[in-house]
């Protein structure tokens, strides 16, 4: 059976199929030594569900909070904020890429899916741990669903049923330059301090969350799920 999102056609079967298989783990890939993470994944040309979920997972990784359930939630959430704002904006569209793929590969964004260098590389292309790689799963169903989104706050974003906060770090990351983000005393991001998600709270002291000051001058008024 086929349902209509404001990106198209989706088969309402694959999402239950996806759920259903959340504790077998994908296919691990390797790349060749000139290859980047990007080239070795999109090889087996994987829905978005899928990419979603290998990003979230390695992201989640990174954090060095990996069980933690909500810091999943961000983490895929956050990226399709990326994606609907994206969808409806021409600038955000240059700044962040286009739909989910466009969005996880966008240059010097997500490390794990585009340095070769990145220490979290390998969990992108070969997740091992099936509990995680559920919970990277989950949050990838709910983020893409769209319904409840945490990350939604102010009344413009109520409105519009679409969220600025599209910037996020992780102070506790091994990856981390600093317990702030380098964009911390940007005039156009606004820190938003811990996040109520699935009845319970993501401290930014795992993940920190900036909204946009202000919304892109060029959003189209339409729905965006």
């Amino acid at each position: 059976m086929l349902r209509k999102s404001r990106f198209g056609w989706l088969a309402a079967g694959l999402l239950v199929a996806v759920a259903a298989d959340a504790t077998e783990l994908p296919v691990c890939l390797t790349r060749a030594a000139d290859e980047t993470p990007r080239a070795a994944v999109m090889k087996i040309q994987p829905a978005d569900e899928e990419l979603l979920a290998r990003l979230t997972y390695a992201e989640g990784r990174s954090t060095s909070f990996a069980d933690d359930p909500r810091v999943y939630q961000g983490i895929a959430w956050g990226v399709m904020n990326r994606v609907r704002l994206s969808a409806v904006s021409a600038s955000s569209r240059r700044q962040y890429g286009s739909g989910v793929a466009g969005v996880i590969f966008q240059p010097q964004q997500f490390n794990p899916a585009v340095s070769p260098r990145s220490a979290f590389a390998k969990d992108f292309l070969c997740p091992q741990h099936a509990a995680r790689w559920r919970l990277a799963v989950d949050a990838t169903l709910a983020a893409r669903r769209g319904q409840e989104n945490p990350l939604i706050q102010t009344a413009w974003e109520r409105r519009r049923d679409l969220s600025l906060v599209v910037n996020f770090y992780y102070p506790q990351s091994p990856q981390a330059r600093g317990p702030l983000a380098p964009w911390e005393g940007s005039r156009a991001l606004r820190f938003i301090g811990d996040v109520p998600i699935d009845g319970g709270v993501l401290s930014a002291e795992r993940i920190r969350f900036y909204r946009l000051a202000r919304p892109p001058g060029d959003v189209r008024d339409e729905p965006t799920r």
